[in-house]
């Protein structure tokens, strides 16, 4: 067997990036709203270059990150409610190699941009 090492994130980094599209802009929402740009690379994939991951080392630093990122998006106050979000928001968690920085996983959560009409 692998000893046990299955599950071991000692040589995994779990690291965050959060970023919004709004008005055709995009703003790196844990580095100062940062603008970004996307661009496709040499596969096809869609690359959002310029964007600053940052390393979760528990549970607590990953919320500290996400409620930066969440507090950080452009919100409007409408009818339906005092800050509607106006933005497209995308919070990412990787995982890394911590001895090559190769990725071994990435998990997308998206909230796209309330519409009350």
């Amino acid at each position: 067997g692998g000893g046990g090492r299955c599950c071991s994130m000692d040589d995994t980094a779990v690291t965050v990036t959060f970023f919004e599209i709004y008005g055709g802009r995009i703003q790196d929402l844990l580095n100062d709203r940062r603008r970004l740009k996307l661009l496709e690379d040499g596969r096809g994939e869609v690359v959002v270059t310029g964007l600053e991951e940052f390393e979760a080392h528990d549970v607590e630093s990953f919320h500290k990150l996400v409620d930066e990122g969440n507090r950080k998006r452009t919100t409007h106050m409408t009818e339906a409610n005092d800050t509607s979000s106006r933005s497209h928001a995308i919070c990412q968690i990787l995982l890394r190699d911590r001895n090559t920085s190769r990725l071994k996983g990435k998990l997308s959560l998206v909230d796209l941009a309330g519409s009350e009409r």
